[in-house]
Order: C-alpha cells, then sequence, then structure tokens
C-alpha cells in the first residue's frame, strides 16, 4: 500500500448533518469563482443529494486518480460510519478510538491527538496522508502528494475552511483579511475562509505549516517522532505544529505548498481550550522530538497555574488531567 488516508472524527452525523445541509441549501447561489475557479462544480458533485457528513470525502476519494490507497477512519462512534462506507470501491478500516482518560470526563473535552494516533497504528501505506471530515476535494490530491513524494517533498494542502451558507446573514459581498495571505470572502450568502499558503504554486513552506486538515508525511518518521503528542488532549491546539516542529529536527524531506485546494465545511466543534500547552511548554522551555516524553513537574504546573490564572482567568476544574495520561511508544498493529 502506498498511501494511507487517514480520517479521525469523534461526530454524531445527526448533530452534524445540519451544517452540511446549509450548504446544500445554497448550491443554486454558487457562483462562479466565489471562493475558486473549481468549487462551484466540485461543491454540486461532492454535496447534491447526500445525506451523511462523510459523503463529500468519501466522493472525493472515489474519484482520486491515484488508486493505490486505504482509508482509515477512526472514529469515537464508529457505527455511525458503518453504512456511509460500506461498498466504497477502495480499501477502508473503520476504528474504534483508542481508549482516553478524557473519554469518562464528557464530550466537551477534545482527544485528536489520541485519534490520530489510533488511525496511524492502524495504518499500512509508506506515506500518510491527513484530512479532516466535513471535507471534500478535487481528483488530483492524492496524487500530487504521491508525486512529490518521490521527488524528496512533502506537501500541505491549500485550504478555503468555515465554508457556510446563510442568505440572510450574509447579505453584503465583502472580502477582508484575517492575517498574513488569509481573507474571508462573502459572496452571495456563501462565507469562507481562504488560505492559499504561498502566491505561488509549489513554494517551500516551514515544516509547522504541517497542518493535519491536509498535509502529507512519511509513516516512518511520523513513527519514528512516536506520533502525536497526547499530553495535548483533553484541548484543542498545538497538536499538528507540535508535531511539525518535531518533525523539523529529523525529517530528511522539505514540505511545500500543494496546488490543489481542501474544503471544509464551517466546524461547530466547540473550541475548548482549558489550558494553553503551546505557552505550558514555552514556559518550561521544553524541547523533544519524540512524543509522549515528558511530563510537568508539580512545580511546573503550579508555575502554569499561576501564569493562567493571571493572563487568561480561572482553569477547568479539569485542567491538570493530562497528568494521568500514561506515556508509550507507538507500534503498527
Amino acid at each position: 500500500m502506498k498511501i494511507s488516508v487517514l480520517l479521525s472524527t469523534n461526530r454524531l452525523n445527526h448533530n452534524v448533518f445540519p451544517y452540511v445541509k446549509k450548504c446544500i441549501d445554497g448550491l443554486d447561489d454558487l457562483q462562479e469563482d466565489t471562493f475558486t475557479h473549481e468549487f462551484k462544480d466540485l461543491a454540486h458533485y461532492s454535496l447534491k443529494d447526500i445525506s451523511h457528513f462523510l459523503e463529500p470525502t468519501i466522493i472525493s476519494l472515489c474519484n482520486q486518480k491515484f488508486k493505490d490507497f486505504e482509508l482509515i477512519v477512526s472514529h469515537k462512534y464508529p457505527k455511525d460510519a458503518e453504512k456511509i462506507l460500506d461498498g466504497v470501491p477502495f480499501e477502508y478500516k473503520l476504528i474504534k478510538e483508542k481508549p482516553s482518560i478524557w473519554h469518562k470526563l464528557g464530550n466537551k473535552y477534545h482527544t485528536v491527538a489520541n485519534t490520530k494516533n489510533t488511525s496511524l497504528i492502524h495504518s499500512s501505506g509508506e506515506l500518510i496522508y491527513h484530512i479532516d471530515d466535513l471535507t471534500f476535494f478535487n481528483s488530483d490530491l492524492l496524487q500530487e502528494a504521491w508525486d512529490e513524494w518521490q521527488k524528496g517533498n512533502y506537501i500541505t494542502g491549500k485550504t478555503v475552511r468555515c465554508i457556510t451558507y446563510d442568505k440572510k446573514k450574509y447579505k453584503e459581498d465583502s472580502i477582508f483579511s484575517l492575517g498574513p495571505n488569509k481573507v474571508e470572502r462573502v459572496r452571495n450568502g456563501w462565507k469562507g475562509e481562504i488560505k492559499p499558503l504561498t502566491p505561488q504554486l509549489k513554494q517551500e513552506i516551514p515544516m509547522y505549516m504541517f497542518w493535519t486538515c491536509s498535509a502529507s508525511v512519511s509513516a516512518q518518521e511520523l513513527l519514528e517522532i512516536n506520533g502525536y503528542d497526547e499530553l495535548y488532549d483533553g484541548s484543542l491546539t498545538g497538536i499538528d505544529m507540535d508535531a511539525g516542529n518535531r518533525l523539523n529536527v529529523i525529517s530528511k524531506y522539505k514540505r511545500i505548498s500543494s496546488e490543489n485546494y481542501l474544503y471544509e465545511i464551517d466546524d461547530p466543534t466547540p473550541k475548548n481550550i482549558i489550558r494553553d500547552d503551546v505557552m505550558m511548554r514555552k514556559l518550561f522551555k521544553v524541547s523533544h522530538i519524540r512524543a509522549n516524553s515528558w511530563k510537568p513537574t508539580l512545580p511546573q504546573m503550579n508555575r502554569y497555574r499561576r501564569w493562567h490564572t493571571h493572563t487568561i482567568g480561572h482553569l477547568d476544574k479539569n485542567w491538570d488531567k493530562f497528568m494521568d495520561v500514561p506515556l508509550y511508544n507507538l507500534k503498527r498493529l
């Protein structure tokens, strides 16, 4: 197997599909070049007549020019995806997310690193390609990922994210900057955040721009850094950039901006941040290559508590539970 496409999710269709339905309802109001030159036709093809939030992604994978891939879906609720995956014309595995200490504390806590590691250890491909749920993309994406890897390059896909449609809410067409090379565009009731990464195609970008909504990495190197750091779980920030920074130390590859876009429908997931993991590591000057190789000491935890209370506010009652995460080495099953 050449490519393992990893898709991690904890969503139930009945909770998420209303957000997809908004976009389906707006298909007739799409104009040429709403976000990109291909978006109108691709959205019609990917969204029309669907009934499950994973269908646009499945449709995109069915149409890939590159065929030597498998799909690994790591799901907190795998039964929710069984019917939509049944009968797809490519190899797939639907895996229940491995246990996490955060699961027993309720659905408001995110386990992004845990579920990505679950899909990684069940994969078998030489090259890993990460995609998000609620996404669709053109037929060239995996072919480009494989071709560039043969040249010594990883890719990170250009994105249009937070896509939604509301003709009443988004009455006026507009475009404004959200930061360096990132804009929000509103057109005829459609809104999306466009991130083309670089103004030029095939331009090298920093390895930390390993945004796993659409990005490639070799399985060997991802296992060498021990995957994603589950000490980031319980929150929702910094996980993929942390892995990118660790890859930068050991990788023999470059990372470049893809020519192809990935389109992601508005994500209703609350951005629950019970601690700032990136700042925590900065405060303690933590530098490590392997994930799950460090835990803060009690004095460090108290120092962070003081910083967080002073700069952000009160801590979540479960903010320190990540001290209980077991440290381990990832191995493919």
